[in-house]
This record gives C-alpha cells, structure tokens and sequence, in this order.
C-alpha cells in the first residue's frame, strides 16, 4: 500500500473499536478528502448501520469497502478502507460512543447534588421559623 494512503490508516480513529464478540455492534465511515491531512483534518463521520452481530458488521465493512477501486485491510487498526480518485473511506467497526454513558453519570451526580442542597436549605429555613 502506498505511503498516500496510509496517513489514513494510521490516525486514531474518532470511535472505541473496543467490542466483545455477541455484542451488538455499528459499523461508521470516517471520510478524508486525499488531499488532506488526517491529522489536522477531522473526518466525515457517517453512521452506516446500527444494531448488527459483529460477524454481520464485519462482513457489511469488508463489502463497502471492496466496492471502492482500491481497498484492502488495516490490521493494526483494525478496519477496512477503500479509496477512489478523491477520497479515503475508512470503515469501523464498534460498539458505540462510551462518552454518553459518561455524561449521564455526571449529571445524575449533579443533580443529586443540587437535590440535596436544596433539602438542606429548606430546612434551614424551617428551623430559623421554629425559634
């Protein structure tokens, strides 16, 4: 494979790739023009399909990428690419963004956190009337 197309190949990709096999998995295409740089261009991302086996997606992956003019696999990254006279595809496949997860956590912690203050301050109140 040329050196053109491996600057692709090579850039961290935007989604976790981090998946256990019966896990309902996504496959997403990350987008590059060639005559960007990936690392200082951020791809078009595009969510192809949502809810498949691994094997399902996987398979899904290898034949987007084969319809391109060239492709291959990128076995340090774990994905397949294709690329036409304009633009680099790269195929992905994973389980889903884990940041949402994350941000629940936080703002059911802060809510938490102004629940009980408010309690708090409303009992203040009620013992300030008291005396």
């Amino acid at each position: 494979m040329s050196d053109r197309l491996n600057r692709f190949l090579t850039h961290t990709t935007v989604i976790s790739r981090k998946a256990a096999l019966g896990r309902v998995v996504n496959v997403t295409r990350e987008t590059w023009r060639l005559s960007d740089d990936p690392q200082a261009v951020r791809p078009e991302v595009l969510s192809l399909v949502i809810g498949l086996t691994a094997s399902e997606a996987a398979d899904l992956a290898r034949e987007a990428a084969e319809a391109m003019p060239r492709h291959g696999f990128h076995k340090p990254s774990s994905s397949w690419w294709g690329a036409d006279e304009t633009q680099f595809h790269r195929f992905v496949v994973h389980t889903g963004p884990r940041h949402k997860r994350t941000g629940l956590l936080i703002a059911s912690g802060l809510l938490g956190l102004a629940v009980a203050a408010l309690v708090r301050r409303q009992g203040r109140g009620r013992a300030k009337d008291k005396r």
